[in-house]
């Protein structure tokens, strides 16, 4: 998503990235950053929730008309309700997918054969 904002910002079309992860924003260069403390999946806030859907859509607009600055990020206030630390691993499944099961056995064998060369 990053590269894609870019490149309508290239185009001429300002846009805002809403995110979980303003880390990754700032560093792929995003033009404009809200940052939510919210779960994965969910980043205009709970489904049904309009009041608070709005509340970060306002928020989003409001950036992207008064950002002062390239690559500016800002962090809207609201928290998702609950602990933290339950729902934040709630949305991990249950097993790995193919993929990070796969990336994750590399990663395991690199490792190995970086112990055994030293």
């Amino acid at each position: 998503m990053p590269v894609l904002a870019r490149a309508i910002e290239a185009a001429g079309i300002s846009t805002i990235f809403v995110t979980m992860v303003p880390y990754w924003a700032e560093r792929r260069g995003v033009p404009r950053t809200l940052a939510v403390e919210f779960p994965f999946g969910h980043p205009l806030g709970k489904a049904g929730s309009r009041d608070q859907q709005r509340g970060v859509i306002r928020h989003a607009l409001r950036v992207l008309q008064d950002a002062a600055k390239p690559g500016q990020i800002e962090h809207h206030d609201e928290v998702w309700e609950g602990d933290g630390r339950e729902w934040r691993k709630r949305w991990q499944p249950s097993e790995p997918s193919p993929i990070i099961a796969f990336m994750r056995e590399r990663a395991q064998q690199q490792a190995q054969e970086r112990h055994q060369a030293d």
